[in-house]
């Protein structure tokens, strides 16, 4: 994972991060006849600075969101409670309809997103409410300091698998045959 290299972003990251969210909704949550109607946002953040930083600026745009959704959650990972917490984020953001990351000083790839990515095809925790059911990609949006100054760009959905048959069948294999050959041939 690349870590945050300060604990929130500065003006000049906040004014893209606006702009590549109005990018966003333009693209991707327009409707027929190009009106784009109200919208919400979650924001989760690593810092409390951070969170407080991009909720500021979302709510003194022209286009704001009708709701800024969030918890304040415990933010280090390292504690069974800021686990538990994270994986909850993780699940709010699988059912978003874009997400749109900022990452300060490196060039975003995140364990995170490609979890809340890979958790939008499970749709058994949210049976009986058909409204947060999703199939497919959503939209992943990313602005870095560290990928050219004024970038927003679309990062790719797909989750990145370690292969862990590479480590060879004295560990794939057991006694009820081997789970990874088992996947491969369906």
């Amino acid at each position: 994972d690349d870590w945050p290299t300060a604990s929130s972003p500065d003006r000049e990251m906040l004014e893209q991060l606006m702009r590549c969210v109005e990018t966003a909704l333009k693209k991707e949550l327009t409707g027929r006849g190009g009106r784009q109607g109200a919208w919400d946002v979650y924001v989760a953040a690593t810092t409390e600075a951070a969170r407080t930083a991009v909720v500021e600026a979302l709510e003194r745009q022209p286009n704001r969101p009708r709701k800024v959704l969030g918890f304040k959650p415990v933010l280090n990972r390292r504690e069974s409670m800021g686990a538990e917490d994270a994986m909850v984020e993780a699940l709010l953001i699988s059912r978003a309809d874009v997400f749109v990351r900022l990452v300060i000083g490196s060039s975003g790839f995140s364990t995170f997103a490609y979890l809340s990515n890979a958790l939008r095809a499970q749709n058994e925790w949210v049976a009986g409410m058909p409204s947060l059911e999703r199939s497919g990609a959503m939209p992943n949006y990313l602005v870095t300091s560290s990928c050219g100054e004024g970038r927003c760009f679309l990062a790719s959905p797909e989750v990145r698998m370690a292969r862990i048959s590479w480590h060879g069948k004295q560990y794939t294999q057991r006694s009820c045959g081997d789970p990874v050959v088992r996947v491969e041939h369906r």
